[in-house]
């Protein structure tokens, strides 16, 4: 048995970490600020400490610090958690974006419990100067971050109650209440999925979002999207072309992920009755090309011009979507040195290019 202390502002989430931890077989220290949690582990060192960052009376990357410049707790691991991307998580021995899933959480404790591993945050944040050259960013920033906690960590509440509540029907056999659970789980991660394209575009048009590029090979990793795509959604074909060739790039395999996910998803909600879904990869001189093409409703002309702006939906899309998925995903192939466009017919389907340069 370890001693994982929590350090949370939110009673509601603080007691479900508790739980989670002490349903892991463990005992929970409980924090309700950063001082408390320093009190506490200077009094009886923990095993691991799991902390939320937007405390009050310490953040938790200020926690992290003090309990890093003491020799007593320098070594012991740290689990960091928040909505926002705050400057210094990549500190942490472990970074979690709320809200949190119930396995993810359960895996990092256990995880970093057993080897201290250290986890790369998925996200640079802005350095200092970064915020001192743009007039106003360190505040915005920080309106950014507050936006993200004080929705998120509700949202990030509810879903772990509600995986909870999930596990214990599941132990009842109780389809019908267990129906009525996933259905409030599907609807928390749409609002989730919002909150975040508004963080993420805010971010991107303040020109706040650091790619984390690194050599990769493209075309294996087309594969591990598609196999993902063919396994998530079995009644659709998905085909991939052009994948047997290697294709090495610096990349931000995250952002591009984003960027297919989101073709690969409209794809599918628009693909008419075929229920067919075609990735192409090829290359020109400087560049990789790939193509996501579907044989469904397609997109008027007239609204082709305008499909890559913020909160921009095409007539047809029956109220689906938030208008912001190609918007960041156009944002973030610029970003890459690429290109994102659109060649669509109505009532043929739509074909849509990311472009990557082969030599950054």
């Amino acid at each position: 048995m370890s001693l994982i202390l929590i350090a949370e502002d939110e009673e509601a989430m603080l007691e479900i970490f508790a739980q989670v931890v002490e349903d892991l077989g463990h005992r929970a220290l409980r924090a309700h600020n950063g001082e408390e949690a320093l009190l506490l582990a200077r009094t009886e060192r923990p095993d691991l400490v799991v902390s939320d960052h937007m405390m009050p009376r310490r953040t938790g990357v200020e926690l992290l610090r003090t309990l890093r410049a003491d020799p007593r707790l320098g070594t012991v691991p740290f689990l960091l958690l928040s909505a926002a991307h705050p400057s210094g998580l990549e500190e942490a021995d472990v970074f979690l974006s709320k809200p949190v899933d119930l396995d993810t959480f359960e895996a990092a404790v256990m995880r970093v419990l057993r080897s201290r591993p250290t986890v790369e945050p998925r996200e640079e944040a802005m350095t200092a100067g970064d915020r001192a050259a743009r007039p106003g960013g360190a505040a915005r920033e920080e309106m950014l971050n507050w936006v993200a906690h004080e929705i998120k960590t509700p949202l990030s509440s509810a879903r772990l109650n509600a995986q909870l509540l999930l596990r214990k029907q599941g132990e009842r056999d109780s389809a019908e209440e267990r129906k009525c659970t996933e259905a409030i789980l599907r609807q928390l991660d749409r609002m989730n999925s919002l909150v975040t394209s508004i963080l993420d575009a805010a971010r991107l048009a303040e020109g706040k979002v650091a790619l984390q590029r690194e050599p990769g090979e493209l075309a294996a990793f087309l594969q591990e999207v598609v196999r993902e795509w063919r396994e998530l959604q079995s009644q659709v074909d998905f085909s991939l072309k052009g994948g047997a060739q290697p294709v090495e790039l610096s990349f931000d395999a995250e952002r591009v992920r984003y960027i297919l996910n989101n073709l690969l998803s409209n794809a599918v909600k628009y693909g008419g009755e075929q229920r067919r879904v075609e990735v192409t990869l090829s290359l020109t001189p400087g560049l990789a090309i790939v193509q996501v093409r579907d044989w469904g409703v397609g997109i008027p002309a007239s609204e082709l011009p305008n499909i890559f702006d913020r909160f921009h939906r095409a007539d047809g899309t029956g109220g689906q979507g938030h208008g912001l998925g190609l918007y960041i995903a156009a944002a973030l192939a610029r970003l890459h040195g690429g290109s994102l466009t659109a060649q669509s017919e109505l009532g043929r389907g739509s074909t849509f290019s990311l472009r990557l340069p082969r030599s950054l």
